[in-house]
């Protein structure tokens, strides 16, 4: 626990680092001169000598220095950097702090004397006045405010973390000042902008939520702001794959547009692959193609192949030939290669999918490592490919969530299997069905991972299995897979012959 002593020396230390930036942008002796201190004391100063008040005041006063960034490091380092709103809105601040003193001073035991109705009177004056301030400066406050979150997505958009981190810290103290809740809307929405860019799409999700629903609360329908907000919720829930969420918002939200937004019920569709409806998945994408945005038909497009791959009707050639090269569509195609276990298809997508170009798949991301390791697998057979996988998880940062983890030890399950190495591919099996079972049940897995991890049981565990736990595993896929097979995902049947 941090002491008194602890937090002194952290401010001084602020102090002191904000003086060096200073010193950098304004030569010691114009330092000195704009200040009127000595050349030496100044360059005591910036050397580590603590600073005495009168400096920076001086600092204040001869350079203009912002004193709450150089005693606090809130704000911009120089006063001239704050616009006319924001002085205005200083002045309208010290206004209501008048006017809240002033009600503060009035004694309500005056309101029993016989000047009782002079009290009141003055009393409702001063609320007036107090709630004229207050929404000036709720005015004052949006013009900031709106272009602060302006501000923030730009530094989104060109992925400068840092000056969106410092953006998002000014705007939450603008946040402070106004009741507004459309811009509260809006401070949420860009909080979770800077968590989903940042690859945190948990701690996105609560920032998101709050933003979304409180644009429903507070308008009747969906509009150009409230229509972003959705998609982009829709789109937060499914990186947290809580798949059921997302798809029940998505068609909620549609429906409030009266089914007006193809692309809200496109990415409903594409979830309805995930999660068991596959007919209806199919018939709404094909639906939606020449409704959705051409900047996202491609999305769609890529979604169709994968659920005709899932259906059988597709080959992963034909496949290959829609959407474009974006990651999205390598990643899923790598997906259902892993599963075929079909040496073309896994080679298609090695020498297609994964490389140093614009689309492809990163060769150090693990599902890229995953199909270069099966390609070895299936072409000289033994641990080696499996080993190689290990080490580069042990050697790489991955991601951490529970998902990337049983994909990981499904991934390497399937390579000590397809290596013969059966002991060491039912360690990791069990591994993967004990994170399977311990899942919140929100969360969905992808379903192609659901079909490798089906085929990694059935493959590895027979049917007269004299072990009870395992015994379980082996009927839990074995049911899987025929209500899928039941559901259209005739995929499946390549595992008919161990079933």
């Amino acid at each position: 626990m941090g002491t008194t002593i602890d937090r002194n020396a952290e401010r001084a230390d602020g102090i002191q680092k904000r003086l060096n930036e200073l010193a950098e942008q304004h030569s010691q002796a114009d330092i000195a001169r704009k200040t009127e201190f000595s050349r030496n004391n100044v360059s005591r100063y910036v050397n580590g000598t603590r600073m005495p008040i009168e400096f920076a005041a001086a600092l204040v006063d001869g350079l203009g220095v912002n004193p709450a960034w150089l005693l606090k490091g809130e704000g911009t380092p120089y006063l001239s950097d704050i616009n006319a709103g924001t002085q205005e809105m200083g002045g309208d601040l010290l206004a209501l702090v008048d006017a809240m003193a002033a009600v503060n001073r009035m004694r309500l035991g005056s309101l029993n004397g016989k000047h009782h109705l002079g009290v009141l009177r003055e009393l409702n004056e001063t609320l007036k006045k107090h709630e004229d301030l207050r929404a000036k400066l709720n005015q004052h406050s949006r013009k900031i405010f709106l272009k602060l979150v302006d501000d923030v997505r730009v530094a989104l958009k060109k992925r400068d973390m840092n000056r969106a981190e410092n953006m998002l810290q000014a705007l939450e103290q603008v946040s402070r000042l106004t009741d507004d809740d459309f811009l509260r809307a809006q401070y949420e929405g860009v909080q979770s902008y800077f968590h989903h860019y940042n690859g945190d799409a948990e701690s996105a999700l609560p920032h998101q939520r709050r933003s979304f629903l409180s644009f429903l609360v507070n308008q009747q329908r969906l509009d150009e702001w409230t229509l972003p907000e959705a998609h982009n919720f829709v789109k937060v829930l499914t990186a947290c794959w809580r798949l059921s969420e997302a798809r029940r918002s998505a068609r909620a939200a549609n429906a409030l547009t009266d089914n007006s937004v193809p692309v809200l019920e496109a990415t409903a569709a594409q979830l309805d692959l995930e999660l068991g409806d596959l007919q209806q998945g199919l018939d709404s994408l094909r639906r939606m193609i020449p409704l959705v945005d051409p900047d996202y038909a491609h999305n769609v497009e890529e979604s169709l192949a994968r659920g005709q791959l899932l259906e059988g009707s597709m080959t992963l050639p034909q496949a290959v030939t829609f959407g474009g090269d974006y990651q999205s569509k390598w990643s899923r195609l790598a997906a259902w290669a892993a599963f075929s276990e079909r040496e073309q298809d896994v080679e298609l997508i090695a020498k297609n999918g994964i490389g140093a170009e614009a689309g492809q798949l990163d060769p150090e991301y693990v599902t890229a490592v995953h199909i270069m390791c099966l390609r070895q697998v299936l072409s000289e057979g033994g641990p080696e490919a499996a080993q190689r996988m290990l080490v580069h998880l042990e050697n790489t940062d991955q991601k951490s969530d529970t998902i990337s983890r049983i994909r990981e030890q499904a991934a390497v399950t399937q390579l000590f299997r397809l290596g013969g190495e059966r002991k060491s591919a039912l360690k990791h099996l069990e591994n993967t069905q004990q994170m399977l079972s311990d899942l919140d049940p929100e969360f969905t897995v992808q379903v192609e991972l659901r079909f490798l991890h089906a085929r990694n049981v059935l493959e590895l565990i027979g049917k007269h299995t004299k072990n009870a736990a395992h015994q379980q595993m082996r009927a839990q896929a074995a049911e899987f897979v025929r209500e899928y097979k039941a559901r259209g995902y005739h995929c499946l049947t390549v595992l008919a012959e161990v079933l």
